[in-house]
């Protein structure tokens, strides 16, 4: 009764408005074609309405049939399904005679096995022969299991009508009737549960006869019946997956079965105008669209279904669905930089106490990073995984650091076992991928590198500004962020690079063989060329050469006594991209040998402001092209071991050109008003103590100039002069005269290295009249802006061995100042007064009387009055 209330329940579910497939063979068109059985066909027949074993000796013979229709797809449930099947074996079953009837998933991609549900007729030896089988997923795991009557198979012969049938949420029970007829005994059940006995697609009927040679046309089968019942389906497809599999396929699954349609390389357009679908093709339930171009990389577009109709009717009208072509490449020069270093981290700004290197995707797709190695000297850090999109950044820190930086975005940091430790002052890194030879990405950082003074000290990353060249010294800078740095997002200083000057020659040379240029920063590679460089007397030039230290080497017969004219085109840039805007135009000349007088000394910075450095100016006022290289700078009051410094760099010094040395070249240009960079020389200088001291200036042993300077020489009216340089006020003046300096004016910033000094006066004409003083100018204003600062008295005695004593009074006749108790005079000279007080102060503006005592050598004393104008000052 419960089995024909079974039937009943399925067939009033299918009224219900339930579809179902169904397939019956009762052989007796006397083939196996219709429905079409594969397998070991050659050991069957068909005769009498009845499959038959034929076979040839002992052995094991299958077949397979289909039982679903191909489309439907895998995961279509269905509500039921019931199997049945006659099997007559004229033998008593034994371990080596027994028949299988195995339900199988023909088409799964497990490579273990097929099989879903295996039950066995017969096999046990004795008279317990019966029905059993089990349930398996994935090919060997077996979920649940299931024994029949025992004996009822003894046989002979052993005949069962068997039914398998499975109601979903209920599981499978087994039935047999082993009269061989319809009336049907519950054997056992194998309820569903989480286990893994829920539908998994059972699409065939699998037929397996075990056999020895006596029993080799013993097995017989007939009236097989599958029925597989649907819930109605009143919904429309639609897309169930998509995805990029390379740049010219798709692949594309839908939530049914859907008709042919799906295979029309028509039904498909993507939103790329020049990329089309050319063809499609079925398998495994999966859509495989075949393009006619590559698609773009990371590039979002849409792909469009016009229509899709499942095997119901029901049709969905357009689909779209998202894709990217975001292929996973290895990592190379091309899409891997090094993008931000934090080498000294101590003491902290607001990142941990770690160092770290980011590394950033400038490719178009997403990078693999597994086995990725940082090196830098022996050391070697591997990276073990992870991947990296395209524009993204990713944070490396050694594996011990990694829970220091849990703070940043999942994905944005990875741990590599033994990161090299970065040296701070400087050091290299450099990336490697595949084995030593693919090494690339070297960075051979210097402290430098920051370019900023005020964050080279600890707890600031190196950014990389952008550019050409990420080895550029210019394209790098101490982050700006207030944490420190910026791991694992855009640098802070992006696009804003520390170099924004076009390169300088800052070195030369001329030799019989040729011309030597040393310029202050690297030049982009394979720019300068022949054609670039022109000189006047015109010279064959060879072709460029590049020296170390920035250097270029142009070969030419150049001739003594000669002094030549140098233009390079402005069609050359450093590596931070910053083009010459004009030509460079040099003066060149096989240097001469330099004598007393050639060159003085002409500025001099000793008491630099608080971190500043100090610079000291040569002048050349001879007609000779001179080489500094090899000269000596000293101070003859110092016995320390820095006392005396030997110039390092070759440099033409040319006729009329104020050279300056100083130990930092940038201070020099950031401290101070329109230095011109080509005359700034970089160089260490003696010991210059900030109240007195000397300075030498030697060539070959030939002392060149020197000068005892003193802060007393400053404006006795500028109070503190730290950063303020001393000028010298007359070329051919004597150096060591102390008239023959004044401090800097205020106006030009208290320096004006490498150009003409604010103080200077090359006024030398002889007084007018018989008198011994006279001024320069009549008046003059102590405002500090360098022009008229001081009132300069002017000697020319007619003799040597003069005294003099000089005394300023006011407009009412009242003492201000005593500059001179009766001092020997030169034979010419000169008196400043800076307009300051006995008392030191400033004096008023108006009319001033100097009277000067003279005493000549033989006795006589005579007065000699001038009278000055002091302008309003501030």
């Amino acid at each position: 009764m419960f089995i024909r209330l079974f039937v009943l329940f399925l067939c009033c579910a299918l009224s219900a408005g339930a579809f179902g497939q169904s397939l019956t063979d009762d052989f007796s068109d006397g083939d196996l074609l219709n429905p079409q059985w594969t397998g070991d066909t050659e050991d069957f027949v068909v005769t009498d309405g009845r499959l038959r074993l034929m076979a040839d000796g002992a052995g094991e013979s299958t077949l397979q049939v289909a039982l679903l229709e191909p489309g439907l797809p895998v995961e279509t449930p269905p509500d039921s399904f019931s199997v049945s099947l006659l099997v007559d074996m004229d033998f008593a079953p034994s371990a080596s005679n027994l028949a299988r009837i195995n339900l199988v998933n023909q088409s799964s991609q497990n490579s273990v096995g097929a099989y879903f549900l295996n039950t066995q007729i017969g096999g046990y030896s004795g008279t317990v022969d019966f029905w059993s089988g089990e349930a398996v997923v994935d090919g060997d795991l077996v979920v649940g299991t299931f024994a029949g009557t025992e004996g009822a198979l003894a046989g002979p012969p052993a005949v069962a009508r068997v039914r398998i049938e499975y109601v979903r949420g209920r599981g499978y029970r087994f039935f047999a009737d082993y009269a061989g007829g319809f009336d049907y005994v519950l054997e056992a059940e194998i309820v569903e549960n989480e286990a893994g006995t829920a539908w998994v697609r059972i699409d065939a009927l699998e037929i397996r006869c075990e056999y020895t040679a006596t029993r080799a046309d013993k097995f017989s089968f007939d009236d097989l019946n599958a029925f597989y019942a649907y819930p109605t389906d009143e919904t429309p497809p639609g897309i169930g997956s998509a995805s990029v599999q390379d740049a010219r396929t798709i692949r594309l699954s839908y939530t049914e079965a859907v008709t042919d349609q799906a295979l029309l390389s028509a039904s498909y357009t993507l939103t790329l105008p020049d990329v089309t679908v050319t063809e499609v093709n079925l398998a495994s339930g999966v859509y495989v669209l075949t393009l006619g171009q590559d698609l773009p990389v990371q590039t979002p577009f849409t792909l469009r279904v016009a229509n899709a109709t499942d095997l119901a009717g029901n049709a969905s009208g357009p689909l779209t669905t998202t894709l990217v072509y975001d292929p996973v490449v290895p990592p190379t020069v091309e899409n891997l930089r090094i993008n931000e270093l934090m080498v000294d981290p101590n003491p902290t700004v607001g990142l941990p106490n770690a160092e770290y290197v980011e590394l950033r995707n400038v490719g178009t797709a997403t990078v693999d990073l597994t086995g990725l190695q940082l090196v830098s000297g022996s050391s070697v850090g591997t990276i073990a995984g992870g991947r990296l999109a395209a524009g993204g950044y990713v944070v490396v820190v050694d594996e011990d650091d990694l829970p220091l930086f849990s703070g940043l975005p999942e994905g944005s940091v990875v741990a590599a076992e033994g990161l090299p430790t970065l040296t701070n002052s400087a050091d290299d890194i450099a990336l490697r991928f595949g084995g030593a030879g693919n090494t690339w990405g070297t960075l051979e950082y210097t402290d430098a590198w920051y370019n900023d003074a005020t964050r080279d000290d600890g707890g600031y990353s190196l950014e990389f500004t952008g550019g050409a060249d990420a080895g550029c010294s210019g394209n790098w800078r101490a982050s700006l962020d207030a944490s420190g740095g910026t791991p694992g997002r855009a640098n802070s200083v992006d696009g804003l690079p520390a170099d924004a000057t076009p390169p300088l020659v800052t070195e030369t040379d001329v030799t019989l063989a040729g011309f030597t240029l040393i310029f202050d920063e690297p030049l982009a590679a394979g720019q300068l060329t022949a054609d670039l460089f022109s000189v006047t007397p015109a010279l064959a030039l060879a072709e460029p050469r590049a020296l170390a230290d920035n250097g270029v080497f142009l070969a030419a017969d150049v001739a003594p006594g000669v002094v030549y004219t140098l233009t390079v085109l402005p069609d050359f840039s450093d590596c931070a991209g910053n083009f010459a805007t004009e030509p460079l135009v040099l003066t060149l000349a096989i240097p001469a040998d330099p004598a007393p007088g050639d060159v003085v000394i002409n500025e001099i910075l000793f008491n630099p402001r608080t971190g500043g450095s100090d610079y000291v100016e040569l002048y050349n006022c001879s007609d000779k092209v001179l080489q500094v290289a090899g000269w000596t700078l000293r101070n003859d009051q110092s016995s320390s071991s820095s006392a005396s410094r030997t110039v390092t760099g070759r440099r033409l010094f040319l006729p009329g050109e104020h050279l300056t040395f100083t130990p930092d070249r940038d201070d020099v240009l950031d401290a101070f008003r329109d230095v011109d960079p080509a005359l700034l020389v970089e160089q260490t200088l003696p010991t210059l103590p900030d109240d007195a001291g000397n300075l030498t200036v030697l060539a070959g042993g030939v002392v060149l100039d020197a000068f005892d300077y003193s802060e007393e020489l400053h404006n006795p009216l500028l109070s503190p002069n730290d950063g303020v340089s001393l000028e010298r006020i007359r070329y051919k003046a004597v150096t060591q005269q102390g008239s023959n300096w004044y401090s800097a004016a205020s106006d030009v910033g208290f320096g004006t290295p490498t150009r003409p000094n604010s103080q200077l006066n090359n006024d030398t004409s002889p007084p007018a009249g018989d008198d011994v003083f006279s001024l320069t100018r009549e008046t003059f204003s102590p405002d500090g802006d360098g022009f008229e600062d001081f009132l300069e008295l002017r000697y020319d005695t007619p003799t040597t061995g003069y005294l003099a004593r000089v005394r300023i009074f006011d407009a009412q006749g009242r003492t201000v100042r005593t500059l001179r108790r009766t001092e020997l005079l030169g034979t010419t000279g000169r008196i400043v007064w800076a307009g300051e007080t006995d008392e030191l102060r400033r004096a008023r503006a108006g009319i001033y009387v100097l009277l000067v005592e003279l005493f000549n050598p033989n006795g006589d004393t005579t007065e000699e009055k001038l009278v000055a104008v002091l302008a309003g000052n501030r």
